[in-house]
């Protein structure tokens, strides 16, 4: 009776351990940052990478705001930690400085069973639901003020009569200097709070849903009609590199091809990937000429 509860526990223990992600956010620069889930700031000292663990929801509002008070806090909204299929496993999404500035981007999935210890360099906290005091951003200004008209130097020569005595005068007026040293304490985590939206929420479609378009899209007769649909179907919804180069493959012109995989990057859900919509293309040129674009736009 006893190995039957003891087994019941584990399992229980199993089960309820098996519905927990990670989640692990880095600085691709080394800026150190404060990660907020939900409202909530979930490391006491700035970090350049942090992992939380026992996270049992599907998705977290997240705010990332920075040590250095001069780079705008990011936001972005439902930040997944399951997959399209649900799964549950440690996401690594990195803090990227493009052209357009820094923005928050997924980078890799590790399944639940297979995710390892996090090394030492990253910041390891359990998921807290209590909130922590606000930050507090300290800045010093120093002011130097003179008084008067600044330095004079008066020099006078006096020579007499017959030549015999001479009488030299110095006179030196300075003005006076002061240096002011003001504080200034501000801080964040209040409900006045700007935040400024760096990226636009972006899930990867759901396999079934993905699966329908495909198939509507196959359906239309002529290219423009395909492209065109297709174009719907990738802006309403994010799509991962490997959809994105299936939809591409159905086009007959590289031309056409080009053009579709040119607008659908700024939608793919897991751009690190984007490698694999080069195998849709027929020649060399056509992938180096999306290359170029990408690099051009500094996602």
């Amino acid at each position: 009776m006893y190995k039957v509860s003891l087994l019941i526990m584990l399992f229980v223990s199993a089960l309820t351990f098996s519905q927990e992600s990670r989640l692990t956010i880095f600085s691709e620069d080394g800026e150190p940052f404060y990660l907020f889930l939900n409202s909530i700031r979930q490391n006491e000292a700035p970090a350049v990478n942090i992992a939380v663990d026992y996270l049992t929801n599907e998705f977290y509002d997240t705010k990332i705001v920075f040590s250095d008070k001069s780079i705008d806090t990011i936001e972005k909204k439902y930040l997944m930690t399951v997959d399209v299929d649900g799964n549950r496993g440690e996401f690594v999404y990195k803090i990227k400085n493009s052209k357009k500035g820094r923005k928050l981007k997924f980078f890799s999935f590790t399944p639940f069973q297979a995710i390892l210890p996090p090394p030492n360099n990253v910041s390891v906290v359990q998921y807290n639901a209590v909130p922590l005091p606000p930050i507090q951003f300290i800045t010093q200004t120093t002011t130097t003020t003179t008084s008067g008209s600044g330095d004079q130097i008066n020099v006078g020569i006096g020579v007499n009569a017959n030549g015999s005595n001479v009488g030299v005068g110095i006179q030196v007026n300075s003005g006076v200097s002061a240096t002011t040293t003001q504080t200034t304490t501000t801080t964040f985590g209040g409900t006045t709070d700007v935040v400024i939206i760096e990226e636009a929420d972006c899930y990867a479609m759901y396999e079934t849903d993905f699966n329908q378009a495909l198939t509507s899209i196959k359906s239309k007769t002529f290219s423009d009609s395909k492209l065109t649909l297709a174009k719907q179907v990738t802006k309403g919804n994010c799509l991962t590199s490997a959809q994105i180069a299936q939809i591409t493959s159905l086009f007959d012109f590289e031309s056409t091809k080009l053009e579709y995989a040119k607008f659908a990057y700024a939608f793919c859900y897991n751009p690190e990937n984007f490698w694999k919509v080069n195998n849709a293309f027929e020649f060399e040129s056509t992938i180096e000429e999306l290359n170029e674009y990408i690099e051009s736009i500094g996602y």
